[in-house]
């Protein structure tokens, strides 16, 4: 039988069996008597304050966001505005791009039919050119196998133009044409014998030619050979007075008169 715990005065020990609750309860109430230490009071005061900096931040941040979002959203339309007129000026620059290329078309077109004609104007114009050119040929030949003065100076030498070139040899072999029909006094250097003399030529057309000496002694017929006026004195000085006569006649001097001409029949005398 056990015996009873004898403990001295002043001195109250708990039975081993109720120590170690009694320990542990004291443990936990440990932070409690920490945290009922001489700051509650301060920390008391302060929560109103801390809730209402809290507040204050929340209220702070709402308003930040408000603004934010209300920045945002001009934002967006501003850039769905600049989207929408991008758009618009893609759509435009677009159509235009298909209008340049419609023109383009259009121009290539134009520039082609353009070339064909000019290529067409260049064979037409070296066409004319060869014509003027074989025209003028022709006249010269002819001055040199005519009397004088009836094949009119070549004055188409200096144009390089093929319409004006032509143009020009045209109204030369018209000029060439109105002086086969009718007469003319010309002034030439002409081979008498072995000399050579300057005489007046009267010309009939381009049929026949009579010379006179500018002193109005000497008369005769005249011819072209190789290029060159070859001059035969007449035969008789009636002749001679029939030329002087004629020669008065087409000058102004005498009335027209029927007046029989001696003609050359061949280059030779």
């Amino acid at each position: 039988m056990r015996q009873p715990h004898t403990l001295s005065r002043g001195t109250h020990t708990p039975p081993r069996g109720v120590r170690l609750p009694l320990l542990a309860a004291c443990l936990l109430t440990l932070p409690f008597a920490a945290a009922a230490g001489p700051d509650d009071a301060q920390d008391a005061a302060t929560v109103p304050e801390k809730v209402q900096a809290h507040l204050a931040g929340a209220h702070a941040a709402r308003t930040e966001l408000a603004k934010e979002r209300e920045t945002w959203a001009m934002e967006k339309e501003r850039l769905e505005l600049l989207a929408s007129t991008v758009r618009s000026e893609a759509e435009r620059f677009r159509a235009a791009a298909e209008e340049a290329k419609s023109n383009e078309a259009k121009l290539r077109s134009r520039t082609e039919a353009l070339q064909a004609q000019t290529q067409r104007l260049e064979q037409l114009e070296a066409m004319i050119d060869t014509v003027a050119e074989r025209l003028e040929q022709a006249l010269s030949a002819l001055a040199a196998q005519s009397l004088p003065g009836v094949v009119p100076p070549d004055v188409a030498a200096g144009i390089t133009e093929p319409a004006r070139r032509l143009a020009a040899s045209a109204g030369r072999l018209d000029e060439t044409r109105l002086r086969t029909q009718r007469s003319g006094i010309e002034l030439v250097v002409g081979t008498l014998g072995e000399r050579q003399v300057t005489v007046r030529l009267l010309r009939a057309g381009a049929v026949a030619a009579w010379w006179m000496t500018l002193d109005g002694k000497q008369a005769g017929t005249a011819a072209v050979r190789d290029g060159k006026v070859t001059l035969r004195p007449s035969k008789t000085p009636d002749e001679a007075a029939a030329i002087r006569k004629a020669f008065a006649i087409a000058d102004g001097h005498t009335p027209p008169d029927w007046i029989l001409l001696p003609v050359r029949t061949a280059e030779t005398p």
